[in-house]
Order: structure tokens, then C-alpha cells, then sequence
């Protein structure tokens, strides 16, 4: 019984004193990728019970304080279309909205652009784009990705 008990404290001990104050301790990552993706969140376009498009986003004002003291809110947007030939955003009659205000611009951001690359998603299928809106004065975003068919699907961050 002692030596139970005494095997128990030990590794009690052990383990109270070991680092567990961070989940990317095992893996070289550096802080920007870590805040990536930490504001980075997905959601799904369904269509007869099957996904129509994939919409990830990270909201980039969060991630860097030099774009936080812009008079912008910022988002790294991936999309991706599984039963389309074509992934353009413009082609396929889709936008973007923030809190129900149009986005002020989207500009298409390559793969292998260097500004992003730490936080883009390994996403080689679908498209990646930088969207801008002017500053919101609310303390909740909700983004929208919409199309004139009514399709939608909406992330919530919040500033």
C-alpha cells in the first residue's frame, strides 16, 4: 500500500511540474502562425445535404497590431467550391458582406504569397482572398459569404 502511495505522489510531482502552458510546444511555429490559427474559423454551404462550398476565414486584425490600427477590418478568406469547375469567387456570383455592409474590396491573394504565407491554410483546391471593409463600430463581426441564389453562410468573430 506504501508503495503505492508512494509512486502516486512521485508522479504526481512529475506531472504538476511539467509545462503545459502551450499546444504548439511540440511543433516550430512562430507567433503569427499560432494567433492564425487561433482567429481562424470555417463553416459549410449545404445544398441538399451535401456541402457546396467550403468558407474558411481569419480575421487579420487580431493577428497583427499594425493592421489593427488601420481604419479597416481585414479578413484572409479561402474558398472553396466542390461541384464547380471554375473557383472564382466573381464567376460563381458569390460576395462578401460584414455586419451587412459590403466588403470595400477583395483582391485575389496567390498561394505562394509571402505576406501570408505563415497563415494560409494548406488549402491547394479552392482560392484565397484578402477582403477589406471599412471600421466597425461593433464589438461583434459577422461575416458573410452570400450569392444572388440565396446561399449563404455567415462566421461570427469578435474585434
Amino acid at each position: 500500500m506504501y508503495k503505492i502511495l508512494f509512486l502516486l505522489i512521485v508522479s504526481l510531482f512529475f506531472t504538476s511540474c511539467s509545462n503545459k502552458n502551450n499546444a504548439f510546444k511540440y511543433f516550430e511555429k512562430d507567433e503569427i502562425e499560432t494567433k492564425g490559427v487561433q482567429y481562424t474559423k470555417k463553416t459549410d454551404i449545404l445544398k441538399n445535404n451535401e456541402v457546396e462550398v467550403i468558407f474558411w476565414a481569419t480575421y487579420l486584425n487580431k493577428i497583427d497590431k499594425n493592421i489593427s490600427n488601420l481604419n479597416e477590418e481585414l479578413f484572409l478568406v479561402s474558398v472553396y467550391f466542390t461541384n464547380k469547375e471554375s473557383q472564382d469567387l466573381f464567376e460563381n456570383n458569390y460576395s462578401f458582406s460584414l455586419n451587412g455592409i459590403d466588403s470595400t474590396s477583395t483582391q485575389k491573394v496567390e498561394k505562394d504569397n509571402e505576406n501570408f504565407k505563415s497563415i494560409m491554410l494548406k488549402n491547394s483546391w479552392g482560392n484565397y482572398y484578402l477582403v477589406k471593409f471599412d471600421a466597425q463600430n461593433s464589438y461583434n463581426l459577422i461575416l458573410k459569404l452570400k450569392n444572388k441564389s440565396a446561399s449563404s453562410a455567415q462566421l461570427s468573430f469578435e474585434k
